[in-house]
């Protein structure tokens, strides 16, 4: 993916920060880094705090790891999974598998320790917001 830029358009949960919702949300990745093993990204969303919108960025890393599926034998050649976390070899992270993507406009993500696994995210490419969801994205993620 060239477009180091997406914005989450739907989620299937909320987030909130001092019970406002968390809107605006983005994420922005560096190119991995010789010799490291996960790569950076600044998150950003902005809530609203006492009625003015602030924003709130973290910078956050990612591990790719293989999820294999509890449907098939076949064995995962590449990653497809995410342990996010706030520092370097941190075990509490967020854990998310990749269920779509077209490589060009959207991805789809599960949550895999929210709502049972259940929860999901649709991101899309910073190149193409403004145009809304592809039709092929929007019926993936139902």
């Amino acid at each position: 993916n060239k477009d180091r830029k997406s914005w989450m358009f739907y989620r299937s949960y909320s987030e909130y920060t001092r019970g406002s919702s968390h809107s605006c949300v983005y994420a922005t990745v560096e190119e991995k880094r010789t010799g490291e093993n996960f790569y950076r990204f600044e998150q950003g969303y902005t809530f609203s705090n006492g009625g003015q919108n602030q924003t709130q960025t973290l910078n956050l890393l990612a591990t790719p790891f293989k999820k294999e599926s509890l449907y098939t034998l076949k064995r995962r050649e590449k990653d497809n999974a995410m342990n996010v976390t706030k520092a370097e070899g941190g075990r509490s992270g967020r854990l998310y598998q990749l269920v779509y993507s077209d490589y060009t406009k959207c991805d789809i993500l599960r949550v895999l320790d929210r709502n049972s696994g259940y929860a999901c995210e649709l991101y899309l490419h910073d190149n193409i917001v403004d145009d809304g969801v592809p039709p092929m994205c929007e019926r993936v993620y139902g």
